[in-house]
């Protein structure tokens, strides 16, 4: 019996001096562990893990570079919405602008410097909305013309963003700037309007610099006369010799003048006489009465512009204007149409800035255009604020 006693103490110890034996070699272990982990840190900076998870470690931020003016100007894409550009004195600036279909653009320039002339690359493309005062002016109104070509949606790489066309601004202290103009299928691709900056002052000076020409307009030439060129080696002309052959006269157009601001006159005594408004779009409601004619090719219409909103607007140069839309037999747009001549314009109101409430009357000579069977001559108004989403009205829904 005292033996058994004495083999079961003896196993009991054995077991206890066995476990404490491995306890001890793993604290040895941890303490090893623990040790390499501080003396040995990990060197990859770009990742560690914690948790199960990778997270990179940023370096130090790169400076970034700062472009000048002039390389923006340069940039390959086009520019869309509104933009305003400063212009170094020495540089040859070449602006890249999108436009779309049934989009307008306005170009500013410097209020000190004036167009010496405006050269258009391809007017069936892209036209320059001519004016009258285009010596007074400090702006251009850039418009798709007859010709102006979409791009496909499926068009890839160049050929998506290959320009149509380009115009030069040269000015009066002989700044020549290069717009090029790309087109684009949306609105809002459109650039709407591009604000030009630069210094007069600085640029003649710089053109002095270079030995190139300044003030080219001068105070007695007027740039946009044409001028007689008479070919070296060749007598001038005597003005005493009647000339062989008569010179043509050029065909005088007729002046609806009288007929517009008449009919314009008849509307503001009688504004009960424009009962059907259109559709409200971004504040403006157009009514108009029925089209009439004035001899073989002309019309006159008479309408009113109403701002409906609770804000000032304040309209796009250039409008009211017409175009012709070519329809689906689901009434959608599928073609935009040509600009249509006007021929004679007369406003009940001065300025382009509309009150909320205020109507203005409109009476238009336009020249009237063949229409084919889906084609929808509109009257088209757009103001600051919604220059892609004109209001409209239709004349074609009128007479059909």
């Amino acid at each position: 019996m005292k033996l058994k006693r004495m083999t079961i103490v003896f196993l009991i110890t054995l077991i206890q001096g066995v476990a404490f034996i491995g306890i001890s070699a793993q604290e040895r272990s941890g303490r090893s562990t623990s040790v390499t982990n501080t003396q040995k840190p990990d060197n990859n900076n770009s990742r560690k893990r914690f948790s199960g998870e990778t997270v990179r470690q940023r370096g130090a931020p790169s400076t970034r570079v700062v472009i000048p003016p002039v390389t923006i100007l340069h940039n390959p894409e086009y520019i869309s919405g509104e933009a305003s550009i400063n212009v170094a004195a020495n540089s040859n600036p070449l602006i890249r602008i999108g436009i779309a279909q049934n989009g307008v653009t306005l170009i500013e320039f410097p209020s000190d410097d004036r167009f010496f002339a405006i050269h258009a690359g391809n007017s069936d493309l892209v036209t320059v909305e001519k004016s009258p005062s285009l010596k007074r002016d400090h702006h251009l109104i850039l418009r798709a013309g007859s010709g102006f070509l979409v791009p496909s949606a499926r068009a890839k790489g160049v050929q998506a963003v290959a320009p149509a066309t380009s115009i030069i601004a040269q000015m009066d202290s002989g700044m020549a700037i290069t717009v090029m103009i790309y087109p684009v299928p949306l609105l809002k691709q459109q650039a709407h309007r591009l604000v030009i900056k630069y210094d007069r002052e600085e640029v003649i000076t710089a053109r002095k610099t270079a030995g190139l020409a300044t003030n080219l307009t001068g105070s007695d030439i007027d740039s946009q006369s044409a001028l007689a060129v008479v070919p070296q080696n060749q007598p001038m002309p005597d003005s005493t010799v009647a000339p062989s052959e008569p010179t043509p006269q050029k065909a005088i157009k007729p002046d609806y003048r009288d007929q517009v601001e008449g009919a314009l006159k008849q509307a503001l005594d009688n504004p009960k006489s424009f009962k059907k408004w259109a559709e409200q779009r971004h504040g403006f409601r157009i009514s108009t009465l029925t089209p009439r004619e004035l001899g073989e090719s002309a019309r006159l219409v008479v309408f009113a512009v109403r701002n409906a909103g609770s804000v000032p607007l304040r309209i796009i140069a250039g409008y009211p204007d017409l175009y012709v839309e070519t329809l689906n037999e689901r009434r959608r747009p599928v073609e935009a149409g040509t600009k249509i001549e006007k021929l004679y314009l007369a406003s009940s109101g001065n300025g382009n800035l509309f009150a909320p409430g205020e109507t203005r009357y409109f009476a238009l000579a336009y020249e009237a255009p063949i229409l084919g069977a889906q084609q929808h001559l509109k009257i088209v108004v757009a103001h600051m604020s919604a220059a892609d989403e004109p209001a409209m009205a239709d004349l074609t829904a009128l007479a059909r």
